[in-house]
């Protein structure tokens, strides 16, 4: 039986802009999220998105040369129902003077012209 597409023991290999490893869920439950106030850290973008279901990940993306925030990350749901209350309730949330923009990540897959 050599049908392992959607088989979860082989481990995708690391991508290179991520060295932290980021558990992903299913399509459709994966957000990105932007203009995240600078000040906030993963452990406080995690507080904000709990409320509507399981994460399974959740990564503010830090500058490396200037260990600021890059004022954008990720946060993963184990279902698609959790990241449309989500994007819901956060789009447009007001922190501070910034507005949160809160999409679903697009499957690697889609990026592709084939």
């Amino acid at each position: 039986n050599n049908n392992n597409n959607n088989n979860n023991n082989n481990p995708a290999p690391p991508s290179p802009n991520n060295s932290s490893r980021q558990s992903e869920g299913p399509d459709g439950a994966n957000l990105f999220i932007y203009h995240i106030p600078s000040e906030l850290r993963d452990h406080d973008l995690s507080e904000m998105f709990s409320t509507f279901g399981t994460i399974l990940s959740c990564k503010i993306f830090i500058d490396k040369a200037t260990n600021q925030s890059k004022c954008f990350g990720f946060v993963s749901f184990d279902n698609s129902n959790s990241a449309q209350l989500a994007i819901t309730a956060m789009n447009g949330f007001k922190i501070g003077s910034k507005r949160l923009k809160v999409q679903l990540k697009k499957p690697k897959d889609a990026a592709k012209p084939f």
